[in-house]
C-alpha cells in the first residue's frame, strides 16, 4: 500500500513540515525504521535516536517545531502523535481485507433468521432459528449463533465464536477467536449426596462498541442478564460468570476471573490475572494490581493490590516489610536469647 504525506497529514490530522508527495509504503516501529517508512514519536522529553537513524516521515509533538531534532526527514506535528498514529493505522489496517463478502455456500442459515444489508457469513457457520444480524455485520468461518440471539450492526465475529441462545450483541462488537457468549453460568445445587444442574434461563447483553478477545467466556445469567457494558475491553482468557455486570469503559486483562453476581463499575481496571469473588461491587475508577486477590467490596476512584486487595500504598509498606524479614528474624533470634540468659 503506498500513501502520499499530503494523504498522510490528512488522515492524522497533522501539520506537514516536508516533501507532501513523498510516498509512504511502510508503518515501521521506533526500532526497526525504513527509508519508505513512517513512525511516531510519542514525547520529546528522555527521547534517543540512533545517530544512524534513518525513516521516510516522522510524527513528533507540536512542541517540537521550535526544537532542533537531530534528525533529517519529513515531520508531521500532531498534538497526541500516538493518536495520529492510531488514525493512520486504523486507515491502513482498513484498507486491506480479512474476509470474503457474502454468504459462503457452506454455511447454515435458518429461513427464519434476519440479516440485514452487506453481511457476510463464512465457511461453515451456522444461524439457527429467529435469529436477527443488523447491517454490515461480519461472521467469519465456523462461527455458531444461537436460537433467538441478537446481533447490531457492524460487528465482527472472528472463527470459533459460540453466541448461544437468546443472547444480544448490541453495534460494533468485535470476537476475536474461540470467544464464549451465553454459556451456562457455573450454578449447581448439592441435593442428597449429589450435585444437580441449576438450568441458567437467563442471556448476556454485550453493550455496544465492546471487544472481548479470544478464548474468553461470559457467562449466561441463572435469570436475568450477565451484562458488559460500552466501549469495555477484554483481554484473552478472562472468566466473567452468570450475572456479573461490569460497567462501561473498562479494562480487564489476560487471566482475570469475576465470580457470579458481582458488579464492577464503569472504568474499572483490572490487571492480568485478578481474581474477584462473588456478590461484590467494585466502584467506579477502581484500579486492581496484577495478580491481586478482590475479597471485598472496594470503594470508588482508589487502587488496590495484594491478596487480600488492600489500598495499593498499604500492600507496598507490607512488601516492603516482607522483604526485611530475614533480618528481623535474625534480630529476634538474639534478643530472644539474651532475654533467657
Amino acid at each position: 500500500m503506498q500513501l502520499t504525506l499530503k494523504e498522510v497529514a490528512r488522515i492524522t490530522q497533522t501539520q506537514l513540515a516536508g516533501d507532501e508527495n513523498f510516498v509512504i509504503e511502510h508503518i515501521c516501529d521506533l526500532a526497526a525504521p525504513r527509508p519508505d517508512g513512517i513512525c511516531y514519536l510519542s514525547r520529546l522529553e528522555g527521547a534517543t535516536v540512533p545517530a544512524d537513524f534513518a525513516v521516510g516521515a516522522l510524527i513528533v509533538p507540536e512542541a517540537a517545531q521550535s526544537q532542533d531534532l537531530p534528525v533529517k526527514t519529513n515531520f508531521l506535528y500532531a498534538k497526541n502523535p500516538e493518536w495520529a498514529f492510531t488514525l493512520l493505522v486504523q486507515y491502513w489496517d482498513a484498507q486491506q481485507p480479512k474476509h470474503t463478502p457474502g454468504i459462503h455456500p457452506t454455511a447454515v442459515i435458518s429461513p427464519s433468521a434476519k440479516l440485514g444489508k452487506n453481511v457476510s457469513v463464512g465457511a461453515y457457520s451456522v444461524i439457527e432459528d429467529d435469529v436477527v444480524i443488523g447491517d454490515d455485520t461480519i461472521l467469519f468461518p465456523q462461527v455458531y449463533v444461537g436460537k433467538r440471539t441478537q446481533i447490531g450492526a457492524q460487528c465482527i465475529l472472528y472463527p470459533q465464536v459460540v453466541v448461544r441462545e437468546d443472547c444480544v450483541l448490541k453495534n460494533h462488537v468485535i470476537l476475536q477467536p474461540g470467544a464464549k457468549i451465553g454459556n451456562d453460568g457455573f450454578g449447581f445445587i448439592f441435593h442428597e449426596g449429589r450435585h444437580h444442574k441449576i438450568p441458567q434461563i437467563g442471556n448476556v447483553i454485550i453493550e455496544d462498541d465492546v471487544e472481548i478477545q479470544a478464548n474468553s467466556c461470559v457467562d449466561r445469567a441463572k435469570l436475568a442478564h450477565t451484562i458488559v457494558g460500552a466501549n469495555t475491553k477484554v483481554d484473552n482468557l478472562v472468566q466473567i460468570a452468570h450475572n456479573v455486570k461490569v460497567g462501561q469503559g473498562c479494562i480487564m486483562c489476560a487471566q482475570v476471573g469475576v465470580a457470579g453476581t458481582t458488579t464492577l463499575g464503569n472504568g474499572v481496571v483490572a490487571a492480568g490475572q485478578v481474581g474477584i469473588v462473588g456478590h461484590l461491587h467494585i466502584g467506579d475508577g477502581v484500579q486492581i494490581g496484577a495478580q491481586s486477590g478482590v475479597t471485598s467490596h472496594l470503594p470508588a476512584g482508589q487502587a488496590f493490590f495484594g491478596t487480600p486487595a488492600r489500598p495499593m500504598k498499604d500492600t507496598l509498606k507490607i512488601m516492603a516489610i516482607e522483604g526485611k524479614l530475614p533480618e528481623l528474624y535474625k534480630d529476634l533470634k538474639v534478643l530472644k536469647k539474651a532475654v533467657q540468659k
